[in-house]
């Protein structure tokens, strides 16, 4: 958040500013990424002064950002309107490639629910993630995850492949987020 609001700075870009005694840039990710998991494919809302084309606020943008960071496209939403997570797929790169042949995904889709516990505020919790799993692909070093949100949540990558190798440490897999899709509700 630091880099663009940095970048957001010197582009000179009017972004607007959050009322009250500190301050802030109006930019939000809609679906913050989770420790250990990396990205290719992330949204990054800002809220302008005044209206822009996007495509030179992304040019503007793109002349301050450090080699690495890309913005791949730009799209104006709404004042009215405000996003949010519909939808995200990950793919789990594993070291053990051997690891995905012993996989049951078809019999693990078929339960009607997968049940695991979550820990918030030292209270720990039951949650089913089979709603969120839409669709689990096989590829021969890679699992990729359809995830969706539900109305509880969306299940963690992590819980997925925890509860398909039942429970035992598999730590051998790198998750990288490959796609964010939003909805808009007013």
């Amino acid at each position: 958040m630091r880099l663009f609001e940095r970048a957001i700075r010197r582009a000179k870009i009017p972004i607007a500013m959050s009322k009250g005694f500190n301050p802030h840039p109006k930019l939000s990710i809609p679906l913050a990424l989770s420790v250990g998991i990396s990205g290719k494919d992330e949204v990054l809302e800002l809220e302008l002064l005044r209206s822009m084309p996007p495509e030179i606020v992304v040019k503007s943008l793109c002349r301050q950002l450090p080699e690495g960071i890309h913005i791949l496209s730009e799209a104006l939403i709404p004042d009215t309107e405000k996003s949010s997570a519909r939808d995200v797929v990950y793919e789990v790169i594993f070291k053990d490639q051997g690891l995905l042949k012993t996989l049951q995904i078809s019999e693990f889709l078929q339960q009607p629910s997968i049940m695991v516990n979550r820990t918030r505020d030292g209270q720990q919790k039951s949650f089913n993630i089979r709603p969120s799993i839409q669709e689990i692909a096989v590829k021969p070093d890679r699992l990729i995850l359809f995830m969706k949100m539900g109305s509880e949540g969306m299940a963690r990558p992590e819980e997925v492949i925890h509860s398909l190798f039942k429970g035992e440490k598999k730590e051998l897999f790198e998750i990288i987020r490959t796609k964010v899709n939003l909805s808009s509700s007013a």
